[in-house]
């Protein structure tokens, strides 16, 4: 099981680690207890991970996943979201993935925008998943998070300092080990 997530999370993910999968697996979780989940990307998630973790959810569940891929115009599917939280009821995940470039600082537009969702979600008490790439500080302070954001938990997913095959979820202080494989992120026994 992952951590639930409540209110807004940002998660800040180094490169290949599995962002992506471990947004679809919150959304997975999500749309089986029968609620709604927008998802705003830039291009659609890889149809074969899609796959394997949908593989035993039914075609009817999956449909109230509305996704939403933009391009690199992500503050257009931003006013997507915003729009169906102002009319669907039954909302209770937003993510919006790889929300910022892979390097340098998101165009201050764009932060206005992801804090106008953040607040839009916190009024109608939606939880919401901000996907980023991490970086690693320059003065060796260990990872970053890139666009900060206001009124969000900043989580970090990489890779095991000990075996790369392992992923570490780091949240306020905390650290557990997760095996990425075809049905998602389980923990490490």
């Amino acid at each position: 099981m992952l951590p639930p997530i409540s209110g807004c999370v940002h998660l800040s993910v180094a490169g290949g680690c599995g962002g992506t999968t471990f947004g679809l697996q919150h959304a997975r979780q999500v749309l089986i207890s029968g609620e709604h989940v927008v998802w705003i990307c830039e291009e659609i998630p890889d149809g074969n991970r899609f796959s394997q973790l949908f593989a035993t959810v039914s075609p009817s569940v999956v449909s109230k996943l509305h996704l939403s891929a933009i391009g690199e115009n992500t503050e257009v599917g931003i006013k997507s979201a915003i729009d169906l939280l102002s009319v669907l009821e039954n909302i209770s995940l937003v993510v919006v993935d790889d929300w910022t470039a892979k390097t340098g600082r998101p165009k201050a537009d764009l932060r206005k925008s992801m804090q106008t969702l953040i607040a839009k979600c916190s009024e109608r008490g939606v939880a919401m998943m901000a996907i980023s790439s991490a970086y690693e500080g320059a003065d060796g302070s260990g990872w970053k998070a890139r666009g900060g954001l206001k009124d969000c938990e900043t989580w970090f997913l990489h890779r095991g300092q000990m075996d790369s095959m392992y992923r570490e979820l780091h949240i306020q202080g905390e650290m557990t080990e997760y095996v990425l494989s075809d049905e998602g992120f389980t923990p490490r026994k």
